[in-house]
C-alpha cells in the first residue's frame, strides 16, 4: 500500500523573538553599566611631590571643580555652595568619617577651591586630598 506523501512546509525561523531578546539584553547592559572615570575629564594641575595613594577601606568621595564653575560630587551635578554643603551633610549621616578627594582643573578659580575646602572643614571632614598629576620628566 502506498501512502500519499504530504508536502512539507518549508521551515522558517521567526526572527522577531530573537531580535526582542537581543534588544532587551542591550538595554539591560546599557542601563547597568557605569563609566565613572570617563565622565570626569579634568585637566589636573601638576605637582613635583605628588605620590600615588593607596586605596582605603573607607569610601572616598570625589569632588570635581571645573574651570567653568560646575561642581560635581560623585558624578552628581551640584548647583552652588549651599547645595554642596547639603549634599556633604547627607554623606556624613551615612559615613561618619568620609575621605574627600578634590579634583580641581588647572584653571579653576581659587575662590571655588577655597569654598570647597571651607565647606568640608565646617562639616568636620578631616581627610581631604587634592588630586594632581606628576610632573613629566624633561620639562
Amino acid at each position: 500500500m502506498q501512502f500519499k506523501r504530504q508536502a512539507n512546509d518549508p521551515v522558517q525561523v521567526n526572527m522577531t523573538p530573537l531580535i526582542d531578546v537581543v534588544f532587551l539584553l542591550l538595554i539591560f547592559f546599557m542601563v547597568t553599566t557605569s563609566f565613572p572615570d570617563q565622565q570626569l575629564n579634568l585637566q589636573l594641575p601638576t605637582a613635583g611631590t605628588s605620590e600615588p595613594q593607596e586605596q582605603q577601606k573607607d569610601r572616598i568621595f570625589s569632588l570635581a571643580l571645573y574651570a567653568d564653575g560646575r561642581i560635581q560630587l560623585d558624578d552628581q551635578e551640584i548647583e552652588n555652595a549651599e547645595g554642596l554643603k547639603a549634599r556633604l551633610q547627607q554623606l556624613l549621616e551615612n559615613h561618619p568619617e568620609p575621605a574627600l578627594l578634590i579634583r580641581a582643573e588647572q584653571q579653576t578659580p581659587h575662590q571655588q577651591l577655597v569654598m570647597a575646602l571651607d565647606t568640608a572643614r565646617q562639616l568636620g571632614i578631616q581627610q581631604l586630598r587634592i588630586a594632581t598629576r606628576p610632573v613629566e620628566q624633561g620639562k
